[in-house]
């Protein structure tokens, strides 16, 4: 395995991880903890919390947005991999306004961090530590301007949904080394089955998420297909008064299918 790639399909879920509802009123924290299975064997957690402005629709504020993943089991044996990170914004006119947004990321002995700063008219200062080619590319080129960090993606798709039910639309995504676009598409529903370890089973919502790379991938990876090809994820309201958050993933890519679930949520 190379460290990229998996690196990149790991944090990628955890974006699409974040890809639901708000977790509450303001001053509120929800944490939402989430497995993954890869051939059926558990090799992920994920730990996210949110914090929205009030109300079951997100309304104009601020917003925080944390998230702590790790490998574990096999894969923390032959892939010891952990990332740490924060956004923070606003929501305006139903719209996410990035402000900041941190990574640390760690890999066997290596450590590696990234902070964005978002100004008014859409540039994006990167800061990454130690300096990375990928970095230095998206500064000089400008690529990194107009989007928004991963984190954040949730927010935009959380308001979204919560204003029209559907989970479609198109976002422009940089997380400090990569450029790329993530579209989603309305699907069906679903009932969903229980799983042994699943927090929730009922109707959902199906939406197909697609990325679309732009810049800072490694060659030899794209042309391997290492990276995330496509994922399904359903929204569903599993926490009563709440809107939907994200209770499964499936996500493809040349490692396989993995899929991710919502074990535990609490306030």
């Amino acid at each position: 395995m190379t460290r990229r790639p998996l690196a990149c399909l790991i944090a990628g879920l955890a974006g699409l991880l974040m890809c639901g509802g708000p977790a509450g009123a303001a001053g509120n924290n929800a944490r939402l903890t989430y497995v993954g299975y890869l051939g059926g064997a558990p090799v992920l957690s994920l730990g996210a919390n949110i914090q929205v402005p009030t109300g079951t629709k997100p309304r104009d504020g601020a917003y925080i947005v944390t998230a702590d993943i790790a490998t574990t089991g096999n894969l923390a044996m032959l892939y010891p991999f952990s990332q740490s990170l924060k956004a923070s914004g606003a929501l305006k006119g139903h719209r996410p306004q990035p402000a900041s947004y941190r990574s640390d990321m760690q890999v066997w002995n290596r450590r590696e961090s990234v902070a964005l700063t978002y100004g008014a008219n859409g540039a994006v200062g990167i800061e990454a530590n130690p300096l990375t080619r990928q970095a230095q590319l998206a500064q000089q080129q400008g690529y990194a301007n107009g989007t928004m960090d991963p984190a954040s993606l949730l927010v935009a798709v959380a308001s979204v949904f919560a204003q029209t039910g559907t989970c479609g639309g198109r976002y422009a995504l940089f997380d400090g080394a990569r450029r790329y676009d993530l579209v989603l598409e309305q699907g069906g529903f679903a009932d969903l089955d229980p799983t042994a370890n699943g927090y929730y089973a009922g109707s959902a919502t199906e939406c197909t998420a697609t990325p679309e790379l732009v810049a800072g991938f490694q060659q030899s990876a794209l042309q391997a297909n290492l990276y995330p090809q496509s994922a399904k994820l359903w929204l569903a309201p599993a926490i009563a008064g709440f809107p939907s958050v994200p209770v499964r993933i499936v996500a493809q890519s040349s490692f396989g299918e993995m899929t991710l679930e919502l074990t535990q949520v609490s306030q």
